[in-house]
C-alpha cells in the first residue's frame, strides 16, 4: 500500500493494537499522529517509531472518553494538517467478567468508552472526509461482535453497537468515497491478554496453563501477531479498498459463526 502522505489519525495508539495500526500505516507513507490518554506511553512510542522510520510525528494526548479532549484534539489536527484522510477508532477494552459482576456505573463506562467515543471522533471527522470526497474509517472492535463471550459482556453488549453504527454510516457516505470498516480480533500477543487470562484463573492455574488451553481452542494454533492486523487495517485504508460496512474477522479462526 501507498497512502501518499495521507493524514492518519490512530486512536489509542501509543501501545498494543493501536500502535501496530499506526505503524503499518507509517510503513505505507501515512503520515501518522498518535494518541493516547498516558503521556509516558505515548513519548515512548513516538521515539520508538520516529527512530525506526526516520520521520516525525505528531503526538496528542487525550482521553477518548471526554468530549471536551477530542474536540480540541480534531482542532489541533486539523489547524496543523488541514484534514484526516484516514481514521482508526480504537480505545481499551472494557472490564472482563459476567454480567452479574457490574454495576450501572460499570455499564455506564463502558458505553461511554466504546460507543460515544466512536460517535463523538466521527462526528467531527466525517464532515472533514465528506467535504474532500476521500476518507477511510476502521474500527477495531473484538470477536465477540460475531459471537458474543458471557466473560466479555461489556465487550459483547458494546462492541456490537460500533458495528451497526458503521453499517449505518457506510450507507450514507459510501457515495462521497467514504469507506467505514471494522476489524474484529481474536486472542492478540499484547498486554490486554495477560489482563484478560488473570482475570479468569482458576485457584492454582497459572498464566501459561490458562495460555496453553488457549491455543488449543484456536485452529491455527497461535495468538495474533499485532502486525497482521496492523497490514489488514492498512489495505482497509488504502484507495485500492472499495469495502465498506464490512466487519473482518481476525482470530486465527476459532469463531463458530458463518458470516
Amino acid at each position: 500500500m501507498d497512502h501518499k502522505k495521507r493524514i492518519a489519525l490512530v486512536c489509542a495508539s501509543s501501545k498494543g493494537l493501536g500502535k501496530a495500526c499506526a505503524e503499518s500505516l507509517l510503513k505505507d507513507n501515512a503520515t501518522v499522529i498518535l494518541c493516547s490518554h498516558n503521556k509516558d506511553n505515548l513519548e515512548k512510542t513516538k521515539a520508538e517509531l520516529e527512530k525506526k522510520y526516520k520521520t516525525n510525528l505528531t503526538t496528542i494526548q487525550c482521553d477518548l472518553n471526554n468530549n471536551k479532549d477530542i474536540e480540541s484534539m480534531i482542532k489541533q489536527i486539523v489547524k496543523t494538517h488541514k484534514t484526516i484522510h484516514i481514521l482508526i477508532n480504537n480505545n481499551a477494552g472494557p472490564k472482563p467478567g459476567t454480567f452479574s459482576d457490574f454495576t450501572d456505573k460499570d455499564f455506564e463506562e463502558a458505553h461511554n468508552k466504546l460507543i460515544l467515543s466512536v460517535v463523538r471522533v466521527n462526528r467531527l471527522v466525517l464532515p472533514l472526509m465528506k467535504k474532500q470526497k476521500f476518507g477511510r474509517i476502521i474500527n477495531i472492535t473484538s470477536r465477540t461482535v460475531k459471537e458474543p463471550n458471557p466473560k466479555l459482556t461489556l465487550s459483547s453488549i458494546y462492541r456490537v453497537g460500533v458495528i451497526s453504527l458503521s453499517k449505518v454510516l457506510s450507507k450514507e457516505y459510501a457515495k462521497d468515497n467514504v469507506f467505514i470498516n471494522s476489524v474484529a480480533p481474536g486472542t492478540f500477543e499484547t498486554e490486554r491478554i495477560d489482563h484478560l487470562f488473570k482475570a479468569w484463573l482458576k485457584p492454582g492455574e497459572t498464566i501459561e496453563e490458562k495460555k496453553k488451553e488457549a491455543l488449543a481452542a484456536i485452529p491455527s494454533g497461535k495468538f495474533g501477531a499485532p502486525k497482521e492486523l496492523g497490514n489488514l487495517v492498512s489495505f482497509l485504508a488504502s484507495e485500492q479498498c472499495t469495502l465498506t460496512g464490512t466487519t473482518i474477522p481476525i482470530e486465527g479462526g476459532i469463531s463458530q459463526v458463518l458470516w
